[in-house]
C-alpha cells in the first residue's frame, strides 16, 4: 500500500494540533483509551468541547502553554493509503523542528487562521517547504467557524496566497476551507459551506498523485545502519541499510561515498525476502560492496 508523508505548517495559533487530532479523531484512527484519555484532560481544563490537540502534544511543557514544540508523529491507515504526518511547530524559535518533520514530506499541509489571512510565519514555513522541494501543497484555511463560513473570505485568502506563491517553486497548490474544531470539510463535507464544491482533506489524501514526484535521476543512498550479523552462513555480511532518496541502484553499479569520496561497486542489493536486481526510491534495502571502506550511518 502506497504511503504518504506530510507535515503541518502554519503560524502559531492557526490548529495544525487540533486539525491532526480531528484527522485521526474522526477517521477512526484512535484507541477508546486514548479518546477517554483526553476526554478527562479537556473535562479537567475546564473544555466544553474535547481539546484534539493533545492527541498530538504530548509534553508536558505543551500541554501547559497549548502551543506545539517538538515535532510529534503519528501513523494511520485508510483502505486507500497509509499515512505517515508530521505535527510541527509553529512558532518562529521552533522553526528549525519545522524543517525536521518536512524534510522527507510529499505534501505540506499550511494552515491559515480565516480571521487573520497570511502571516508572517506562514510564509516562512511555505519557503522552506518550496525549499525542501515538497511538490504539493494543500491550503487548509481553518476557523471558518469564526468568519461565518463565509465564502469571501475564503475566496479572498485564496487569491492572497496565490500572489504570494508565485515566488514558490511548486506546482501543486489546493485550498480547502475547513473548521478543524468542529470537523468540516477535514473528514466529512460540511454542511455549512455548500458553495464549496471541492473534495475534504481526507479525500484529498487519499487521492493526490504522488507515483510521479520520486527522483529516478540522482542517484541518492542515505545510510542508516550497518548490518553485520556475525553468523556462520553471514560471517563476513557487511551490509549498509537504508532507503533509496533517488535515483536507480543495480549490482555492478559504481558508487562513491560521500563525504571520504572513496569509490567501489555495488556487489549485491538485499531486502528481508532475498536479493533484488535494482533499488528505486522509496524501497528501503541493503547493499553489499566489492570493496571494504569506511563507511557509517549518515554518510
Amino acid at each position: 500500500m502506497e504511503i504518504l508523508r506530510f507535515t503541518t505548517a502554519g503560524s502559531v495559533d492557526d490548529g495544525k494540533s487540533t486539525l491532526i487530532g480531528r484527522l485521526l479523531y474522526d477517521s477512526k484512527s484512535i484507541f477508546e483509551d486514548q479518546i477517554a484519555a483526553v476526554k478527562a484532560s479537556s473535562e479537567r481544563k475546564g473544555l466544553a468541547n474535547i481539546d484534539l490537540s493533545l492527541l498530538t502534544d504530548g509534553l508536558k511543557a505543551e500541554r501547559e502553554q497549548g502551543i506545539t514544540i517538538d515535532v510529534a508523529y503519528r501513523y494511520f491507515t485508510t483502505p486507500k493509503r497509509k499515512f505517515i504526518i508530521a505535527d510541527t511547530p509553529g512558532h518562529i524559535q521552533y522553526t528549525r523542528n519545522m524543517v525536521t518533520g518536512a524534510s522527507t514530506a510529499n505534501l505540506a499541509l499550511i494552515l491559515v487562521d480565516a480571521r487573520n489571512g497570511v502571516v508572517e510565519q506562514t510564509c516562512r514555513h511555505s519557503y522552506i517547504a518550496s525549499l525542501l522541494e515538497i511538490p504539493h501543497l494543500v491550503v487548509c484555511i481553518n476557523k471558518m467557524d469564526l468568519v461565518d463560513y463565509s465564502e469571501e473570505v475564503f475566496n479572498r485568502i485564496s487569491e492572497q496566497f496565490n500572489e504570494f506563491a508565485s515566488k514558490l517553486v511548486v506546482n501543486d497548490i489546493r485550498y480547502i476551507p475547513i473548521s478543524a474544531l468542529h470537523g468540516d470539510n477535514v473528514v466529512d463535507r460540511s454542511k455549512n459551506m455548500d458553495w464549496y464544491q471541492g473534495g475534504t482533506l481526507l479525500n484529498t489524501l487519499e487521492t493526490i498523485h504522488i507515483g510521479s514526484d520520486e527522483n529516478h535521476i540522482d542517484a541518492r543512498f542515505p545510510v542508516q545502519t550497518i548490518i553485520r550479523p556475525h553468523s556462520d552462513e553471514h560471517h563476513d555480511y557487511r551490509g549498509y541499510a537504508g532507503r533509496v532518496a533517488g535515483g536507480i541502484f543495480r549490482p555492478g553499479d559504481k558508487v562513491v561515498v560521500l563525504p571520504s569520496g572513496l569509490s567501489s561497486t555495488i556487489r549485491s542489493i538485499d531486502t528481508f525476502t532475498g536479493s533484488i536486481n535494482e533499488a528505486f526510491p522509496p524501497m528501503s534495502v541493503s547493499m553489499t560492496l566489492e570493496d571494504d571502506i569506511d563507511i557509517s550511518r549518515g554518510t
